[in-house]
Parts: structure tokens; sequence; C-alpha cells
């Protein structure tokens, strides 16, 4: 198992992490074993010069990185012995779980200021924290953002300083609600986060989510003057009170209003998931039938695309990609969506690249109604996404209704209905696209010139309230 988590880590590290990697290796600090920095100087090798050949075959690394190899390396002349090559690749690893700790930790100036206060505090050098903690107080207001972690930190270096002078002081001069203040917006903001997210999942996936807790956090928030100093908690309470009734516009308005005027306040990270949150209650929206949030739903894309928030890790994602297509496409932004289909290509993750390309590529052609050129793009398609894959057999669904292959589409929905049937946690989806091979049948089913029959499948249609591809069954029948 070390051994496999070895190779794992090491292998996702950039050239510039492995170098940096095998620097701390070679410290007394972190390492005294010769046959660990051996080790590991010829694994990050062997990674590197991978990472330049992109199209090196996976089984010519695995055998250049097999045990023997590695033994080798690391004990050069030596009869091959299991156990050492794996005490050594455990003691590589334990290296590999400091530096990437320590790495990640010199990316945050919060943490390292706390971390030595904690230090200074801890070996009495009273005069050394007085000044560190005035250093580390004065870069921390100047710093621009003001989400929940700034908030959490600013409660750590306050802690901190109570932690030093509790022991001198009497308690009476103590001034104790710095700590309150910023405790209580921390916990306000990341309860109502993490009750955004759980809203969000519980309409995408059916999950239970227990809202008692999340009524008295509300009704917290709104006490005080929580959500008029604090956009950290007033951003995610109109997004949760949006996601709760949202039926009631002024919610997402409000949040809309904090995002434009407070925006500077937030890391990009945080800033990248309250534009997918909200994106996510946009979609939400528009599934529902409210076309006004298809605009709403693009201009917080166009945003994050401007400001380079929607890439993780490096890259865009697949969903993100068709969305942006979608919803543009949708609005009539043609030649945008051309010039972002085709500019954004290389965004895309190597490893779904061509299959995420082809498969909006026959998005593309469907919307012009080229069926014939979308088929064939749809039959051949293989998508890890169970959503994308729901949207191809509706592309295909209709593809095929429409160039007349009756047998075709006759097998579709048979194999459509039955992979939603073994599906159990696809939350709405699942009724939508039910619904939309359950009428797709009966239009099948029913004579083109039987107009009794077709407005009754239409009236029923119409009352059933979750369909997918509705306006296009209504269109057929006759009623669109």
């Amino acid at each position: 198992m070390t051994e496999s988590f070895l190779l794992y880590t090491l292998r996702r590290l950039d050239a510039k992490e492995l170098r940096t990697l095998c620097r701390v290796v070679q410290c007394e600090v972190f390492n005294r074993r010769p046959e660990v920095s051996r080790l590991c100087d010829y694994i990050a090798d062997q990674v590197a010069s991978a990472h330049g050949r992109r199209s090196a075959p996976e089984e010519s690394l695995a055998r250049i990185l097999g045990p023997e190899r590695l033994f080798a390396a690391a004990f050069p002349g030596a009869p091959y012995d299991n156990r050492a090559l794996r005490h050594t690749m455990s003691y590589l690893l334990d290296v590999v779980r400091r530096y990437l700790a320590f790495s990640d930790m010199e990316t945050s100036p919060a943490d390292r200021h706390f971390y030595l206060c904690r230090a200074l505090r801890r070996r009495g050098l009273d005069e050394l924290l007085t000044n560190e903690w005035s250093r580390a107080d004065s870069q921390m207001r100047e710093a621009p953002e003001r989400d929940a972690r700034w908030h959490f930190d600013r409660y750590d270096l306050h802690q901190e300083r109570l932690e030093a002078r509790a022991p001198r002081e009497r308690s009476a001069t103590l001034d104790l609600q710095p700590l309150h203040n910023h405790l209580t917006v921390f916990y306000l903001s990341e309860m109502l986060r993490q009750a955004c997210s759980a809203l969000t999942h519980q309409a995408i996936g059916a999950q239970p989510y227990d809202k008692n807790l999340l009524q008295t956090v509300l009704h917290l928030a709104e006490s005080g003057n929580w959500l008029t100093d604090h956009p950290a908690v007033a951003l995610y309470f109109h997004l949760c009170k949006a996601l709760l009734e949202p039926e009631q516009p002024a919610h997402f308005e409000s949040w809309k209003t904090v995002l434009a005027t407070n925006s500077g306040q937030f890391a990009p990270v945080e800033l990248r998931g309250l534009h997918l949150l909200g994106i996510n209650y946009c979609i939400r929206r528009m599934n529902s039938g409210d076309k006004a949030f298809v605009r709403e739903a693009f201009e917080l894309y166009r945003s994050g695309l401007e400001k380079e928030l929607l890439a993780e890790s490096g890259w865009l994602s697949g969903f993100t990609y068709k969305n942006i297509i979608r919803i543009g496409t949708a609005l009539g932004e043609q030649e945008w969506v051309q010039g972002f289909f085709e500019n954004y290509k290389t965004a895309l993750h190597p490893r779904e690249r061509d299959a995420l390309y082809r498969y909006n590529l026959a998005f593309l052609y469907f919307q012009k109604q080229d069926f014939a050129r979308a088929m064939p793009l749809l039959q051949q398609l293989d998508l890890e996404d169970r959503l994308n894959l729901l949207d191809a057999r509706r592309m295909l669904l209709r593809s095929y209704y429409e160039l007349g292959e009756h047998k075709a589409l006759e097998s579709l929905l048979t194999s459509f209905g039955a992979y939603l049937r073994r599906q159990k946690d696809l939350g709405y989806h699942l009724d939508l696209n039910l619904n939309l091979v359950r009428f797709t049948r009966k239009l099948l089913e029913t004579r083109p010139g039987n107009k009794k029959a077709l407005e009754k499948l239409r009236e029923q249609i119409v009352a059933t309230e979750q369909v997918a591809e509705k306006a296009w069954l209504l269109e057929k029948v006759g009623g669109g």
C-alpha cells in the first residue's frame, strides 16, 4: 500500500515540485538516510521525463518504476531485498507528507504567523511574541480579504495573544469581544456555505438534509449586524434563502448586489465557489421553467471566465464547458459560443478532451437541426458523467424521431428506460427522463391524424410537471 501511495503521489507533482522535494529529502532536518535520497532522485527523474514525453506508454513507466529498478537506485550494487525497499519507500513517503504539509502552509501567511506566535508563546519569548503579533495583525488588517477564513485566522491570532496575556493580567482587562466576533462570523459563514452546498446537492441527488439547525443559524444571522457588516455572512445567507424559497426573487437579487459590491473581499478559491453556487441555483430555476435565469447563469459564467475563476487544478470541467455552450446557445449568442467552443477546448483535461469536444459538437449540430451529422457523433460517445449521458440520449432520441428512425428509437426507449430504472440517486432528473420516455412511446403509438388521441396526450404532457424536452413533445403533438 505504501508503494502505491508513494508512486501515485509523486506522479502527480510537476517538475518544479519534484525538484523542490528532492532538495528537501537531501536536507538532514527531514531525512538522514542516503538511500531515501537516492530513491527520491531516481523516481523524480523518471516521472519528470515521463511528463516531458506526454505520449509515453503507461506500461513503460510502470516497468521503469518496478521494484527491482527502485531497489537498484536506492541500494546500488546490493542484492534485491524487498523488505528494505518497503522500509525505504515508507521513509520517503513520510518525508513527502511533511513536504506537502510544509509547502501548503508556506502559501498561507496567516498560518505561518499563527504557528510562529504559538511557538514564541510556548517558549516564553514575550517581546518577540508582541512584535510578531503586531506585525501579523498589521498585515491581516491590510489584506483585502474579509472572507470566513480571514475571520478564523483573526480568531486564532487573538486567541494566541489572549493565551499569552491571561496569566499576567486580570481577566477584567482582557478584551474578549474580538474573539467572539470573529468566531461568530466564521461560524455563520461556514454553516450557511455548507447549507447552500447541501441544499444544492439535495436537489440534484435527492440526499436528505436536516434543516432544524439551519433555521437557528438563519435566525442568528438576521439578528444584530451580521448581515449588514459582514459580506461573508450575507452572501451565503441570501443564497441559502434563495434555495429555500426559490419563488422569492428578492433573495437572489440581494445576493447579486452583495457579490457585485464586495467580491474583492474574497480569495479566488472562495469567489469561485460563490460563482458556482449561484450558477447551480440559476440552473435549478431554469430547469423549473424560469427563463429569466438563463441570462443570469450566462452572465455568472462569463464573469467567472473573465476573472479566471472557473478552472479547477488548472482545467475547465466538462460540466462547465457544456453548460456555457448550452446557455449561450439558448440566448442566441452563437458567435460568442463558437469562439468559446474552439478557444477553450485546450482548457479541458486531456483525459476527457476529445469525448467532450465531440459531445458538444454533436450538440451544436443538433441545435442547427442537422440531425444527420449529430446522430453518428451521439452514437459513438462514451461519457463518464451521468448527466451528460442523459443529455446525449435525449438528443439521440429526438434525432431518431426527426429522421424517422422508428426502429432505432424503439430500441433506445427500451434501453433508456431500463437504464433509468436502475439509477437510485438521480433526484428530479429521474422523473424528468422517465416521463420523456413514457410520452415519446405514446407519441409513437399514436396515429398522426388521430386528433382526439393527440389532444389527450397533449393534456397529459401539460398536466405533468416534470418532463424533459416538454416543449418539443408539445410541438410534436400539435400543442407547442
